[in-house]
C-alpha cells in the first residue's frame, strides 16, 4: 500500500511470524491481512518478528535482527509507533528492551497483553524486574487488554492507569461456510484446540473421555502441538484411542474445516486469558464447553452460548459433554447464540476499526 501524509506507520511485534503457531500470531495475520485487504484504513502496517519458529537459540539471532530492523526504521523516521504484543516469561524481557528502544528514539509504543499467567509473573518478579514492568505500561501510549480480568491485573497494582486502558476482546473473520457438524458416520465430534499441556486441561480432557467410553456416538479431535505422545499413551489407557484423533498443529485452512464439522468444543482450561480457539467456535456456531477462567466468562454465559464447568473437574467436564450429546435443541440453541454474539462483538473488521483509532489515538498522545 503506497502511504499519504495521513497514513499511520505502523511496526506489529509478533512472536512466530506470518502463519506462527499460537493465538497471538493467528490474531496478527488477521489483523494485517484486514489492513491489507480494505486498504480504506490509512494504515501501512509491517511486522516485527521477535522469536521466531525455530530453536531457543535461533530465537536469540531472530530477535537481534528485530531489534535492528526497528532501530533502523525509527532512526530514520520511518515508524509512526509500534504495537507489541505482551505474554510473559521470555515475551516480557524481549518487549521490555524494544520499549526501552522506542523510548530512546520516542516512538510511541501499544502494550497488548495476552498472557492469563502475566499476573503471577509480574507478582513473583523481583525488584528491578517489577518496576521495569512498570515502567512498560507507565511510559506506553495505551494498553488493550482482552477484558475486565485484565484491567484488573494492572490496576491492583497500576491503579493510575485506568485512562490508559482499552478493553478490546479478540476476533476472527465470520465463515464463509455452514458449520456442518455430525460427521458421515453418525457419529458427533469433539474437538480441543491449542497446545496439548496440562495448562490447557488436557489430561482432564482425555479422562473425561475415558468416562464416555461406553458410547458409540461421538469421535474426539484434539489438535495442537506439545504433549502429543502422553496424551497418546493416555488415551491408550482408557480404551479410547481408536476414537482420540491427534493431527497436530493445523494451519488456518484445516482449522476451520475441522470446525465446520465440529458439534462441541471444549477448552477445559486453568488459565487463560481470552482464548482464539473459542471465539474461533463462536464464529462457527460451535458449542463450547470451558472452564470460567481469565475473560472466558466475560463472553460464555452458562448456558446462553456455551457451558462452563469448574477447573480440574473431569467428572464435571464429563456431564457436560454428555448432556450436549444427548440434547441436539441444547447444542444448536447454543451454537445460534454464540454465533449471534460472534457477529455483534467478536467479527475482526469492527475489531480492526477499533484497533485503528486506538492506534491514531496513540500517536496523538
Amino acid at each position: 500500500m503506497s502511504t499519504t501524509p495521513n497514513t499511520l506507520r505502523l511496526i506489529v511485534a509478533t512472536p512466530y511470524g506470518a502463519h506462527g503457531r499460537g493465538g497471538i500470531d493467528r490474531l496478527t495475520d488477521l489483523i494485517i491481512d484486514t489492513i491489507d485487504t480494505r486498504g480504506d484504513l490509512g494504515v501501512k502496517a509491517e511486522r516485527l518478528v521477535t522469536r521466531g519458529q525455530k530453536s531457543i537459540y535461533w530465537g536469540v539471532v531472530v530477535f537481534a535482527r528485530a531489534l535492528v530492523q526497528f532501530c533502523v526504521a525509527a532512526a530514520r523516521g520511518n515508524v509512526d509507533l509500534i504495537h507489541f504484543h505482551l505474554s510473559f516469561r521470555g515475551s516480557v524481557y524481549r518487549k521490555l528492551i524494544i520499549a526501552a528502544i522506542a523510548r530512546y528514539f520516542r516512538v510511541p509504543y501499544v502494550v497488548h497483553l495476552h498472557a492469563g499467567q502475566f499476573d503471577q509473573f509480574w507478582g513473583r518478579a523481583g525488584t528491578y524486574l517489577r518496576r521495569s514492568i512498570n515502567r512498560l505500561f507507565l511510559d506506553s501510549a495505551a494498553i488493550i487488554v482482552l477484558g475486565d480480568y485484565g484491567a484488573r491485573v494492572i490496576l491492583d497494582r497500576l491503579p493510575s492507569l485506568r485512562d490508559k486502558i482499552k478493553i478490546l476482546p479478540n476476533a476472527t473473520t465470520s465463515p464463509d461456510q455452514p458449520n456442518r457438524g455430525r460427521s458421515e458416520s453418525g457419529q458427533l465430534r469433539i474437538t480441543f484446540l491449542g497446545f496439548l499441556d496440562p495448562e490447557k486441561g488436557v489430561p482432564q480432557l482425555i479422562d473425561a473421555l475415558g468416562k464416555l467410553a461406553c458410547r458409540t456416538d461421538w469421535t474426539a479431535t484434539i489438535a495442537g502441538s506439545g504433549e502429543m505422545e502422553q496424551t497418546r499413551d493416555q488415551a491408550r489407557r482408557l480404551g479410547i484411542a481408536d476414537r482420540v484423533e491427534l493431527p497436530g498443529w493445523l494451519d488456518p485452512s484445516e482449522t476451520a474445516a475441522l470446525l465446520q464439522r465440529t458439534d462441541i468444543l471444549t477448552l477445559p482450561s486453568f488459565v487463560e486469558s481470552l482464548p482464539m480457539a473459542i471465539i474461533e467456535a463462536f464464529a462457527y456456531g460451535v458449542a463450547v464447553v470451558a472452564t470460567p477462567v481469565g475473560a472466558v466468562p466475560e463472553i460464555i454465559a452458562h448456558e446462553r452460548n456455551g457451558l462452563l464447568v469448574p477447573v480440574g473437574n473431569a467428572e464435571a467436564l464429563a456431564n457436560a459433554l454428555v448432556q450436549l450429546l444427548d440434547d441436539g435443541a441444547l447444542r444448536q440453541r447454543l451454537g445460534d447464540a454464540a454465533r449471534r454474539d460472534h457477529a455483534e462483538r467478536y467479527e475482526i473488521n469492527n475489531y480492526v476499526k477499533r484497533l485503528v483509532s486506538i492506534w491514531r489515538m496513540a500517536v496523538r498522545c
